[in-house]
């Protein structure tokens, strides 16, 4: 995932196998077709909810990354690597998300 605004996510999806998988496929000994459609569909539904969710996320609801509990901390992660990839500060609170503010440089 390659953030390029608060809007807009480059999305690039490679299907990785062992060097031996691929070795059996290229010889015609395995079709990894079904399991490439399989995913195909799968990021195709998750592009999808993430489309239908995205008009939301301006809301000020939404505005310091919603609610999450301990077990999502995989999303938080998340948030601040999305925030730091477009070099913004992450706000605190919905007040401070208003207007949000490019990161700190390093070392300044």
């Amino acid at each position: 995932m390659v953030p390029v605004s608060e809007s807009r996510t480059i999305v690039v999806c490679d299907w990785l196998f062992l060097p031996e998988v691929v070795e059996r496929a290229d010889a015609g000994q395995l079709d990894l077709t079904t399991s490439v459609e399989l995913f195909h569909r799968v990021n195709e539904q998750d592009f999808n909810a993430c489309e239908l969710t995205q008009p939301s996320m301006s809301s000020q609801a939404y505005a310091v990354g919603g609610a999450l509990v301990p077990s999502e901390h995989h999303i938080e992660e998340f948030h601040t690597w999305w925030y730091e990839s477009l070099g913004m500060a992450r706000a605190s609170s919905p007040a401070d998300a208003a207007q949000p503010e490019p990161a700190a440089a390093a070392g300044s």
